[in-house]
């Protein structure tokens, strides 16, 4: 196989441009200590292992050192791969572009005041279920932290994409349509993270037929995490207040990772984003402290979530 043939077929495996792949194939026989052509096994090897590297997750922001669990578990630091060849290049570009931190939004988040749970929550179940208050815990110990506010998540002039592929499905019910609206408005601009966690959902939803779109909303929710890291803190420990509505996008989709780990059995990774939500959105208006218990117990994703 030659260069040229094993460029074709890594863009049809990561799904990302041949030009865009010209240099990590022209520095195989560097890198690998090879000569073109390559024997179809020895192909087979190399391809893996430039899937391996593109798949690769960045390190967490620096930081000083802080107690996992206490504080924000950054993406990078439950996986070490992507489900998506692209999220690293999507990350990167935003990186060279320019990232736009969340800020202060001038406010303290103190647990002990009405706009907390109070010490002692109720543990009667309500229209939800049996909460788990566990988490609650954390909370009360963590005091009083600094409340932010993410950049907006509508980057541009004019309607916001997702916006226009909403009003697009609604008026032609053309799901494809739909999705290929989000998906130009990532490739045009990958900060569009209420887009990414809108082709999560979209696909979370078409896995109740297919079980093989979870991998698919895996990949879209993980960029849509890994782009809002970009503007957190190194070692994050503030809230991200739901009734600021520009960290809206964030916690669907740290909802959406939570949920599709979870159906996908990987209850430890499903637990950790959980923890992620409550901590940085204690008020849970999503119902999280009902997923966070059964995760962390190791119980299998019931079989009707989601549907």
């Amino acid at each position: 196989m030659g260069e040229n043939e094993l460029r074709a077929m890594l863009a049809r495996r990561s799904g990302l441009d041949e030009a865009s792949l010209w240099y990590p194939v022209h520095e195989v026989p560097r890198l690998f200590g090879v000569s073109w052509p390559l024997t179809g096994d020895r192909a087979e090897e190399v391809l893996s292992a430039l899937l391996d590297g593109l798949r690769r997750t960045l390190p967490p922001p620096d930081g000083p050192p802080s107690a996992r669990g206490r504080r924000y578990v950054y993406l990078s630091e439950i996986t070490d791969r992507y489900a998506r060849c692209d999220t690293r290049r999507v990350l990167e570009r935003i990186h060279h572009a320019g990232i736009t931190p969340a800020r202060p939004d001038g406010r303290d988040y103190d647990p002990r005041s009405e706009c907390g749970w109070g010490a002692r929550p109720s543990t009667a179940p309500d229209m939800g279920g049996m909460p788990s208050w566990g988490w609650w815990r954390a909370v009360r110990e963590a005091g009083t932290r600094p409340s932010y506010r993410m950049p907006d998540p509508y980057v541009g002039e004019g309607p916001p994409p997702v916006d226009r592929a909403l009003d697009l499905r609604e008026s032609t019910g053309d799901e494809r349509a739909y999705r290929a609206a989000l998906l130009a408005a990532v490739r045009e601009d990958p900060r569009q993270l209420d887009c990414w966690a809108h082709l999560g959902s979209d696909a979370f939803d078409r896995a109740e037929a297919d079980e093989a779109a979870l991998s698919e909303a895996l990949g879209f929710y993980q960029s849509a995490v890994a782009v809002a890291e970009l503007s957190l803190p190194p070692a994050f420990d503030g809230v991200l207040a739901w009734s600021e509505l520009d960290n809206r996008p964030f916690h669907r989709a740290l909802h959406g990772l939570g949920s599709t780990w979870w159906r996908l059995g990987d209850t430890k990774r499903a637990a950790t984003v959980f923890g992620n939500s409550l901590r940085t959105n204690p008020a849970d208006n999503q119902g999280i402290r009902y997923l966070v218990g059964p995760a962390r117990a190791g119980t299998a994703c019931p079989r009707s979530f989601g549907s």
